[in-house]
């Protein structure tokens, strides 16, 4: 848990740095279980006649195509119902001023004979103002991918992928908003990511000089379409409702 709110802590200085944390308990979820994924050469069936249009009260469902080299022409769709789990969403406001207060989404799953893991961090930001915290989500809105939150990253393997590259197209937009525990945070994602190289030090992806050398390959990429829907839990807790 300690791992995923430093996560939260550089995105709110708009910093790029993450640890992967594998979650070995998803392999039992029923919702692994109802789509009994395989790792598959070329184009994949992994959640094959899933559609993302689910309105979600504590649950996502994404979908991933992948482009350029190792996994190239490899799709699959994941969608999981969150309910009850530890260290998946992540609302707190550790090292930060109240009534700052930051909201992610992560999770791990392991595919297939080859344990290929699929992480991913849909990372909002710091949702409310407060002194030295400006809100990088604060209301409904339409928020294109850019260089700061809220965005989307995703390692598969041993490549990872990320929405704060320069020029990318795509946008998380937030139709239900809150930051109160019991209420719903809620919405849809859909773009183009491109693989990623974390810096040392967590360096800052709007400057050009970071950006530059971290975003590794504009011919490695991956599509990213998808719903979330999130009942916040208690601040900083582990658990979701």
């Amino acid at each position: 848990m300690r791992c995923i709110f430093a996560i939260l802590c550089l995105a709110i200085c708009g910093c790029g740095a993450k640890a992967t944390v594998a979650d070995t308990a998803d392999a039992a979820t029923a919702a692994d279980t109802a789509i009994a994924p395989e790792d598959v050469s070329g184009t994949g069936d992994i959640g094959a006649g899933i559609a993302c249009g689910t309105s979600w009260t504590q649950g996502y469902c994404i979908q991933f195509s992948f482009h350029g080299q190792k996994y190239d022409g490899r799709s699959f769709t994941l969608e999981r119902d969150l309910t009850g789990t530890s260290d998946t969403v992540v609302f707190g406001d550790s090292h930060m001023q109240p009534p700052a207060v930051s909201l992610a989404l992560h999770d791990t799953w392991q595919l297939g004979p080859y344990k290929d893991l699929v992480d991913f961090n849909l990372v909002f930001g710091n949702l409310v103002n407060a002194p030295g915290f400006v809100p990088f989500v604060p209301q409904v809105a339409d928020y294109p991918f850019s260089c700061k939150p809220p965005y989307f990253e995703v390692t598969y393997g041993t490549n990872r992928y990320r929405s704060t590259c320069p020029g990318l197209t795509g946008d998380i937009n937030v139709t239900t908003w809150t930051a109160t525990q019991g209420h719903l945070f809620a919405g849809h994602f859909s773009g183009h990511l491109q693989q990623y190289l974390s810096q040392a030090g967590g360096d800052d992806d709007c400057l050009p000089a970071v950006s530059g050398p971290a975003c590794k390959s504009a011919v490695s990429t991956v599509d990213v379409d998808g719903t979330f829907g999130i009942t916040l839990p208690g601040i900083n807790s582990a658990t979701a409702p």
